[in-house]
Order: C-alpha cells, then sequence, then structure tokens
C-alpha cells in the first residue's frame, strides 16, 4: 500500500496520447487492443497503461489473448486534393522553395517519395533535427541539417512532418514568404505552444501526401522547365558548398585530440553495413554520415529524456536481429540509461549491439543551450560550468566488460576506426561490446 499512487498515469501523461488505469472486471485484451491501436493511428506514439496490483492479483477471466487479425491503428488519412492542388501551384511557380522534413522518413516508402519529388521538381530538401532517415545523404537536393542559411532566402517553404522547422533566433524565411505545413496534424496539437507561420495547413499522412503532391506538380510544372532547372543550379552549387565544408571539417579532425565528432563519423562511415541501425542520442552528424536506406537512423523525439539510446537499441537489436545496432550517445546520456540493466538485458536475451559513449566529460547539451541563449554571459566566459561537468570521466568500458562484453578506450584518432571494427567483430559474433570515445566539447 505503502507504494501506490494516486494518479499513476500523472506521471507522464504530458509524454503519452493516451493512458489508462485497467480496472476490476475489465477484459485486458479489450484495453490492450485499444491501447494498440490508439499507439499505431497518426501521429503514431506512445500510450501508458496501469496495471494495478489487486486486479493483476485476480482470477484470469475467461478472455482470450489479444490477436489482431488486422493492422493496428487507423488507415492514415488523405489529404486535401485541393488543398493538394494548391500547393502544387504555390511550389510550381516558387524561385527557391525549400522542403524541411524531420520524420516523413518514419515510412519507409516516404524515403523514395521524397527522394522522388525532390529530384524531378528541384525543391531542395533539410532534415532538421532529423529523427528518421528522410533522404539519402548523396541526393543532389539534400543540403544536410541545418536550414537557417536557406530558409532567410526561400520565397516558399514546405514543412513536412516537422515540429521545428527553423529556429527564429537563428534565421526564419521573408516576411513574404508562402508557408506550407503538412502532416497528419499540421499544427502539433499536442504541443502546449507553436508559433511557426502558417500560410496553408494540410492535414494528411506524409505517406499520401508526397504522392499526391508529386502528380498534382507534374500538371502544375507544365512549361516551367527553365525555371526548374534555375532551382536545379542553385541546389547544386549550394551541395557543392556544403560538400567542401564538410571535407575541410574531415581534414581538420583527422588528427584532432580529444577526437572530433566529425571524425567518429568518418570512421563509422568506413566500418558500417548500408543496412546498420545507428541509435543516435549524440554523435551523428547528418552533414558527415552516409546513410541511404530508410531505418537506418533513429534519434529521440523532443519529449525524450537523455538516456533512450540504450533501450531503443536493445528494441531495434529484437525487431532486425540480423542486422548490426550501434547506439552513439554521451557519457551523461550513457549514465542516465542505467547501463548496467541494459547491458545485462542484451547478454540474458542474446540482443548484441555495439555501445560507443562519446565522452566529452560535460552534459554538453546543458553547455551549449546556456551559451546559445547568452553568449555574452558569465557561463561563455567560464573554463568550467557549474552542473555540466562530468569530469573526472569513469571507465565506461569497465562497465562493459563486467556485464561480459567487450571494452574499449580510445584517445588518438588515428586508432578509432580499427577499435569500432573490433567491436563490430564482437557484435556479429554475440558479443556486446562498447567504445569509449574521448571525445572533444560540442559538435
Amino acid at each position: 500500500w505503502g507504494q501506490e499512487n494516486f494518479d499513476q498515469g500523472g506521471m507522464l501523461r504530458e509524454f503519452v496520447k493516451w493512458d489508462y488505469e485497467l480496472r476490476a472486471g475489465q477484459p485486458a485484451e479489450t484495453v490492450i487492443g485499444r491501447a494498440l491501436d490508439i499507439a499505431m493511428s497518426e501521429p503514431r506514439g506512445p500510450v501508458y497503461l496501469t496495471l494495478p496490483r489487486e486486479v493483476l492479483a485476480d482470477e484470469a477471466g475467461s478472455g482470450t489473448a489479444f490477436v489482431p487479425e488486422r493492422a493496428l491503428g487507423a488507415v492514415p488519412a488523405l489529404p486535401d486534393p485541393g488543398a493538394v492542388e494548391e500547393a502544387a501551384n504555390l511550389i510550381a511557380n516558387a524561385a527557391n522553395p525549400l522542403l524541411v522534413t524531420s520524420t516523413s522518413g518514419r515510412h519507409p516508402d516516404s524515403v523514395n517519395q521524397l527522394a522522388r519529388l525532390a529530384d524531378d521538381f528541384a525543391i531542395r530538401v533539410v532534415t532538421h533535427m532529423a529523427r528518421d532517415l528522410n533522404l539519402p545523404s548523396d541526393h543532389p537536393m539534400n543540403l544536410g541539417s541545418l536550414p537557417h542559411a536557406y530558409v532567410r532566402d526561400a520565397d516558399l517553404v514546405i514543412v513536412v512532418d516537422c515540429e521545428v522547422p527553423w529556429i527564429p533566433k537563428h534565421g526564419a524565411p521573408p516576411p513574404d514568404a508562402k508557408i506550407i505545413h503538412i502532416s497528419s496534424d499540421p499544427f502539433f496539437t499536442d504541443l502546449p505552444l507553436r508559433g511557426h507561420r502558417v500560410d496553408l495547413a494540410i492535414a494528411g499522412s506524409s505517406i499520401h501526401a508526397l504522392p499526391t503532391l508529386h502528380d498534382a506538380l507534374s500538371k502544375a510544372c507544365k512549361g516551367k522547365k527553365a525555371l526548374i532547372n534555375t532551382r536545379r543550379k542553385t541546389a547544386g552549387a549550394q551541395r557543392a558548398a556544403l560538400n567542401a565544408r564538410r571535407a575541410e571539417t574531415l581534414e581538420q579532425a583527422r588528427s584532432m585530440q580529444p577526437i572530433h565528432n566529425a571524425w567518429l563519423c568518418h570512421c563509422l562511415n568506413q566500418v558500417k553495413k548500408d543496412d546498420t541501425i545507428l541509435i543516435n542520442e549524440l554523435g551523428v552528424q547528418p552533414d558527415i554520415m552516409d546513410l541511404s536506406l530508410p531505418g537506418t537512423l533513429m534519434s529521440n523525439s523532443p519529449a525524450a529524456g537523455l538516456g533512450f539510446g540504450l533501450g531503443a537499441s536493445l528494441g531495434a537489436k529484437l525487431a532486425a536481429p540480423k542486422r548490426d545496432v550501434i547506439a552513439i550517445m554521451g557519457d551523461g546520456s550513457y549514465m542516465f540509461a542505467n547501463p548496467t540493466p541494459a547491458h545485462f538485458v542484451a547478454r540474458a536475451e542474446g540482443l548484441p549491439v555495439l555501445t560507443i559513449v562519446n565522452n566529452n566529460a560535460m552534459w554538453n547539451a546543458v553547455r551549449a543551450s546556456t551559451i546559445g541563449m547568452y553568449p555574452d554571459g558569465r557561463t561563455a566566459k567560464s573554463n568550467r560550468l557549474a552542473m555540466a561537468d562530468l569530469s573526472p570521466s569513469p571507465e565506461f568500458h569497465q562497465i562493459m566488460e563486467a556485464c561480459g562484453g567487450q571494452g574499449e578506450k580510445v584517445e588518438d584518432p588515428a586508432d578509432l576506426e580499427a577499435a569500432l571494427r573490433r567491436g563490430l567483430e564482437a557484435v556479429r559474433a554475440g558479443r556486446s561490446a562498447l567504445v569509449n570515445v574521448i571525445a572533444r566539447p560540442g559538435r
């Protein structure tokens, strides 16, 4: 009794789509079925079911286990044809359109649909705060992950499945630019406050919206070949500049100690397979990584707390046991993830994954956010940020060794690629591994 809650669901009601407490006499299979349907309906998200002890201790009823005979959730909604036609006309006449997305790649088919749309009509794409692979990294219209330099010259911005398409302090579209939002919930009503401009809001899943928009643009862009060619040249020049910055960054990072994050990304490119699943909490820079296949990237949502990565990596390995899974996280995230139980479960359940701790001995999210808000403040001038410093750093690789896995610490960038290869060899042999990378603060 001393451990009971008045309202257990209240602890996380702000962060789930639906919560419920199973009550005495209710058929558990009906409640579980409803929970799964709600979770899998667009916009998809977590649900929370509370199971009181007294109810669980009752004799089982005559109900049967929940075995769905259909796909879970509602069929994704179709966007309004008239609204899609209006959007197509705006795009067809725009000189510098920009599409910004974060999670359209949650539907694997949408990756190819977005690639075709962007290529056929020369629409530049930025994947801001990407939580999924939305567009192959080598696509000619892919301009990386930082939208602010591009939204400033855009006369039209198409926002697809993205809560935060730009941060106004860093750059925003011109006042006369048109803004289109496309999502199953284009106003993101689960967020208490959201202030991005909207000129045209289209409700509908991107899995339907992207191909429907492509069809509408095929009609709207007749006679627009010269304009599309001009847009393609602009994108090509910006893409070339992005690649040049990437090459320069990698050259500078090659010998940096502590190890630069860009060099970690480069080494990951050398050792991973095309279908490797990357769970990213801190370490994967989309502008550096080579990613081409849907379902190869998972990052935390705005509601997620530090430490989701280890649990997510076990879930990914459970779902795709024949694929390599690599979890990349900061040292703070690693500690928050309760690593000993996570590594224990990985061993007990046969879920070997490679964990990379991007160890900069600080909570860099706290540091970066504080300096971002107050660039001339006292913190920015301090050598040691209060409440964010995590030194002296524990020997994280030894935690993995204590759990029966392979652990290794890397301080020299020249040793990193080989260490990652050894870690993946251990994983492919059925043993989890951890590489403790002594890293530089910041990106």
